[in-house]
Order: structure tokens, then sequence, then C-alpha cells
């Protein structure tokens, strides 16, 4: 008797496509993640009907009233950060960010906040992901973390390439963000590995966020504090003031001359940033990122937000494990 109530239970695997999408709708944030963990296949399905419900989302949006404005260019930088890691390894972070960001807290978000959240959860997945595996996967995350800085950069009205230039040891290229502050004002103690991954998550963040306020016209400034460090940021598209910030961002790269190339055009527009770039197996490159701000009157900070966006040290850990 037993036996023939097993047979009968009907599990979700069996489900018609258009039921377990139904499944999948009900659920609050917490059973999804569960459903998640329940199987590999659930967790598939997980991914495609995440990924699905977005794109339905963005279209929502893309063709809704002129009032809707400053989500779909909200929703247009998400897409811009998220065009550089449309690897496979990467969707099921991106799900279980969107996860995040469809969850009913977020309304009581505003747009520029749920951006930057939503780019600092996935980012953080992404830097746990990429140190567990090979080195080869810690180097292709970076590389397109670099690519998705040089496409925010190039989305400000007031981005300029300062010059290049090129030593015995690495080529370097600076850029201007004129009306555009980011500084730490504090920041705790913690490791340098620590300090370096939270540093490079919160550079995008903001920036995408500054991007944001930058495109919707609206004069902004604040502070963030995260995991211990205090940020200051601003960005002035409206500004008439004498004195107004200007942030210098510094990329100096060591590696072969093939990457060198494929990042001088894309920095200089010359790049399709949305064809995808190949990177061989073996190339061992690293990547700095030093900033320095000229602060309008009204700013006072700690520092500048320097950081390692792959550094050599860090290649070699990962090489040796």
């Amino acid at each position: 008797m037993e036996d023939a109530q097993e047979d009968k239970r009907v599990q979700l695997l069996d489900l018609p496509t258009e039921v377990m999408q139904m499944v999948m709708g009900r659920l609050d944030l917490f059973r999804h993640k569960l459903l998640r963990e329940a199987a590999e296949e659930l967790k598939q399905i997980s991914t495609a009907y995440i990924l699905h419900h977005h794109k339905r989302y963005e279209a929502a949006h893309r063709e809704g009233p002129s009032e809707m404005g400053s989500k779909r260019i909200m929703l247009q930088i998400l897409r811009s950060t998220m065009t550089h890691f449309s690897d496979a390894d990467g969707e099921s972070d991106l799900a279980i960010s969107l996860l995040h960001f469809h969850d009913r807290e977020t309304v009581f978000y505003g747009e520029a906040d749920q951006l930057g959240k939503f780019l600092a959860h996935f980012l953080f997945l992404k830097e746990q992901s990429s140190t567990k595996f090979s080195a080869e996967r810690l180097k292709l995350t970076r590389l397109q973390y670099t690519m998705t800085v040089f496409s925010l950069l190039r989305q400000f009205r007031k981005f300029r390439i300062v010059g290049f230039g090129k030593t015995l040891w690495h080529w370097n290229v600076e850029v201007e963000l004129a009306n555009t502050f980011i500084g730490i004002i504090d920041e705790e103690r913690a490791s340098f590995h620590t300090v370096e991954s939270q540093r490079r998550i919160y550079f995008i963040s903001i920036l995408a966020e500054l991007l944001f306020h930058e495109k919707t016209n609206k004069n902004y400034g604040g502070q963030r504090g995260s995991e211990g460090t205090l940020y200051t940021y601003s960005v002035q598209p409206n500004s008439n003031a004498i004195r107004n910030p200007r942030m210098f961002i510094k990329f100096m790269v060591q590696g072969p001359q093939f990457l060198i190339d494929f990042l001088q055009d894309l920095i200089s527009g010359k790049e399709d940033p949305h064809k995808p770039f190949h990177l061989p197996p073996g190339t061992d490159f690293s990547i700095r990122v030093e900033t320095r701000c000229k602060r309008g009157p009204q700013f006072v900070y700690f520092g500048n937000l320097d950081f390692n966006m792959l550094g050599c040290s860090e290649l070699s850990y990962s090489q040796r494990r």
C-alpha cells in the first residue's frame, strides 16, 4: 500500500514547464533559494526562469510610459555592467542576484540604491567563486571587471582620456571624470586581500550609481558605509561652480601586447564592448588602479580609492593551490 502511494507522488521535476513557472512565480526569496539547493536540475530550471522573468521586466519598462524613465535608465546601466559577464559560469551568480533584485523588499529602495546593491551582491558572488577555483577563472573574472569599468567610464558625459604611457614594466592609461568624486573617509583595519576585494567591488558599484545620477541629470552627493569602510562620492552634472571635483583614474597593466592592444582599443571606443573577448589559457597579467581626486570645497576625505584589479601576489597564490 505504501509503495503504491509512493508511486503516485508527483515530483517537482515531473511537472510541466508551465506549472513549474507558476510555482516559482509564487515563491518568496527564501523558498526559491531552498528550491535551488534541492537539486542541480531544479537550479538550472530556476536560473532559466529568473533570467526569462528579468527579460520580461526589462521589456515592460523599455516600452512603458515616459515617467518610468529613471527605472529604464537604471536597467540599461545594469545590463551594460552584465555584458562582460556572459560566460556560462556567471549565469547562476546572475540569477541569484536578480532574485534579490526582484525581491519584494526592494520596492523600498530608490533606483540608484537598487542598482548599487545588486552590483555589490553579484560581484561578491563572482569574487567568491573566482577565488575558489583555478587561476584561469580568477584571471577571466578580473579582466571582466576591468572591461566593465571601462564600459561604465565611457558612458559618463565628462569622460576624457588624459593620455597613454608605457614604461619598461607596464602600459598605462589615465582618464578623467569631471564633476565626479569618489573617496574614502574611514576604513577599518582588515587583511590586505579583504580590503582589495571590497574596494574592487564598491568602486564598480558606486561608479554605476554615479552614472545613474548623471544620466538622470541630478546633482548627487552621498556616503555609504559598507564592510567597515565609509565611502564618500558625488557627481555634479548641473553644477556651475568655479571649483568642481574631478577624478583621475590610472590603470597600469602588465601583460602581453595583444591584451594591452585590446584594452587600449576598448577604453578608446575602437573595440565593440559587446564583442566577446577570448583570453587564451596561460595568459598572465596584472592590473593596478590608482585614483586621485581634486576636491570641490565641500568634500573632505581620508584617502584615495587605490586597489589591484589583479595583483601578481594574488595570481601566484592562486596558481600554487
